[in-house]
């Protein structure tokens, strides 16, 4: 077992020429010494041979950041849910090509099977747990429980797309093949990610969280900028799959010495099964569209300035991080943030040109294009505005839509919102559809002919795809 002294002894190797303080300046503020930061580190054939801390864990109680600190690892979790998975796979235990209602009666029947496989590589069509908690009226997703996440999967109608057939990164399909794994080992999740992953690897302190509270002061604070100051922002789901890993620098070194050196979990078997990108049912390779990768156990496997990548991101509110291996150089770079303002994608980048001596870092980081909108759609061509009460039985909740001129004032009420609901004021856009936040209410003319039918409604947040409403009364003068 690695020991977090041997740990430490990693960082004086000099297997990588780097100037001393070229890492240091990537994750450093020196506008704000006394703020949140980042930890970052340099792998070479599985050694750690730099780490650079900047910044504080609490910063009320200036606990300073170091490699023992546990961050709320985000999306970097999605790889050891899909790692807990392969290990059944390699036992024969599991396939990629099981139906998961072998596993998760709950799920409906679809017309076409969604398989663990597609789970894993986001093309089933889940749609987006986190997505789904705030449709259904809930502001902050992370104060959910597990359950309620899984009542609304499991309440699905129909998914966003035909399984198979398209990517779209889903949360919820990361929450269900936990719960496969939870099912095929018959223990909690989080108990056989420690027994088959946490403790062959001596990765002692970190662990999945299971609808409970981290430990107070075991952890590091996540951040938000707002109005000039740095506010804790600790709102992060308690439950795993998607997200729920704590995590630390020096355990992250144990899984990235073993997937190098000892190979005690990353057999060559479970390196092929998270390593090989999936296919769509026509055979063709999973391609994340925005990034132009294919997607394996939980990673983004493609190429970066001519050399194979594999990698993932991690993003909550307070956290923002990256982890990017290239495995035919054996090196391995990792940086996690515990302050939601700074982008990690920019800073691994500089990261890995101040150690590889790139040139300018590559394109694609940017900000996503908001939706285009089509400004030929004449205004006489849009159905009225919609009022009245509207529900969808998918996600449990009821939309009360009243117009304000231009805008639409929608209160969201659900067993998720309390007696208020949540009310949201929609913009309307110029193809028709109004818009709040990442939020779009859906107008369309109505099937049949005549002033007195109503027009279709639907509500979307993201790739969820569109979740009908339908109307309940309408409002009366």
């Amino acid at each position: 077992m690695l020991t977090a002294p041997a740990a430490l002894a990693l960082i004086a190797s000099p297997a990588v020429a780097m100037p001393k303080d070229a890492l240091q300046a990537v994750i450093s503020d020196p506008r704000q010494p006394l703020a949140p930061g980042c930890v970052a580190a340099v792998f070479d054939h599985g050694e750690m041979t730099q780490f650079r801390a900047a910044g504080y864990a609490d910063v009320k109680a200036q606990r300073p950041l170091d490699e023992n600190s546990l961050f709320y690892a985000a999306s970097l979790s999605k790889q050891f849910t899909a790692l807990a998975a392969a290990t059944l796979i390699a036992k024969g235990q599991l396939s990629l090509d099981d139906d998961i209602r072998q596993y998760l009666p709950q799920m409906p029947q679809y017309a076409v099977p969604v398989t663990v496989g597609m789970l894993m590589h986001h093309s089933g069509g889940i749609r987006d747990s986190l997505s789904l908690l705030r449709l259904a009226g809930m502001e902050n997703a992370g104060a959910a429980s597990k359950q309620q996440a899984l009542d609304l999967l499991y309440a699905q109608a129909d998914t966003a797309f035909m399984p198979g057939t398209q990517y779209s990164y889903s949360n919820g399909g990361y929450l269900l093949l936990a719960e496969v794994v939870e099912s095929v080992a018959q223990r909690d999740f989080a108990d056989y990610a420690r027994e088959a992953i946490f403790a062959p690897l001596g990765m002692e302190h970190s662990y999945f969280l299971n609808d409970k509270e981290p430990e107070p002061g075991s952890f590091a604070h996540g951040y938000i900028k707002e109005n000039n100051n740095l506010d804790v922002r600790n709102s992060f789901p308690r439950f795993s799959g998607s997200g729920g890993l704590m995590l630390s620098m020096a355990d992250l070194a144990r899984f990235e010495r073993d997937i190098e050196i000892e190979r005690k979990v990353w057999t060559p078997e479970i390196a092929r099964i998270m390593l090989t990108p999936g296919r769509f049912s026509d055979g063709s390779p999973v391609r994340d569209g925005s990034r132009d990768m294919g997607y394996g156990g939980g990673l983004h496997i493609g190429p970066y300035k001519g050399a194979y990548r594999v990698q993932h991101g991690g993003s909550a509110e307070g956290y923002k991080h990256n982890y990017v291996r290239f495995p035919e150089r054996h090196q391995s770079f990792a940086l996690m943030c515990n302050r939601g303002d700074w982008s990690a994608v920019e800073r691994m980048e500089r990261l890995i040109d101040a150690v590889a001596g790139a040139a300018d870092a590559a394109d694609g980081a940017g900000q996503l294009s908001a939706a285009t909108e089509n400004p030929a759609v004449a205004a006489a061509e849009m159905p009225k505005a919609p009022s009245g009460i509207f529900r969808s039985d998918e996600l449990d909740a009821t939309y009360h839509l009243m117009p304000e001129g231009k805008r639409l004032r929608v209160t969201i009420s659900s067993p998720l919102t309390g007696k208020a609901g949540r009310t949201l004021m929609f913009e309307r856009q110029a193809d028709g559809s109004y818009a709040a936040q990442s939020f779009r209410l859906h107008v369309r003319a109505p099937v049949a002919a005549g002033a007195a039918a109503p027009a279709r409604i639907s509500i979307s947040r993201g790739a969820t795809g569109e979740i009908a409403l339908h109307p309940v009364q309408k409002d009366r003068p």
